[in-house]
């Protein structure tokens, strides 16, 4: 098992949590609400456990150069984005860690308000949306309706830690 914790002044940001071998596919999504009333999108990560996403996540977006017909979004199973430009795809941080909401712990939501759009929540698409407690700007939180729910920590921003 595994915490992670802020690189700047070493907050612990998870619940203790373990690796996952792989990024697991895009689950699906009913759209019924949760027990709360809510409706969240499907969790990529079960509770208790984290990932390591390989792929580009969230902003900058870049235009998509491949094959018109085989577009999959801005990152793989996620969802579709364009601008005058056309089709784009994620440019942002690889190698994100990637938890269920509800393992991550100390985060305040980042002072900029246009990085937190969303109809449920933040969609998670305009950069990173929370901080640690000294202001480090350390986490992706998506939340919204229409997305997966997840939080994915920024691997420049925190380091990993062993627990018994």
């Amino acid at each position: 098992m595994n915490v992670l914790l802020c690189a700047t002044c070493g907050t612990r940001l998870t619940e203790p949590v373990r690796q996952l071998d792989e990024m697991p596919a895009c689950p699906g999504w009913d759209g019924f609400a949760d027990p709360d009333e809510l409706r969240p999108g499907p969790a990529s990560v079960p509770r208790g456990t984290y990932a390591v996403d390989p792929n580009p996540f969230g902003a900058p977006y870049v235009p998509y150069e491949g094959p018109a017909g085989e577009y999959d979004g801005v990152s793989p199973g996620g969802g579709w984005k364009s601008d005058a430009r056309g089709l784009l795809v994620a440019a942002g941080s690889r190698g994100t860690y990637v938890l269920h909401p509800l393992d991550a712990v100390g985060l305040a939501p980042h002072a900029d308000g246009a990085r937190l759009i969303g109809c449920c929540g933040p969609d998670g698409t305009r950069g990173v949306n929370h901080v640690c407690a000294c202001g480090a700007e350390v986490a992706i939180v998506a939340t919204d309706c229409y997305i997966r729910y997840e939080t994915r920590l920024v691997p420049d921003a925190v380091r990993m830690e062993a627990v018994a």
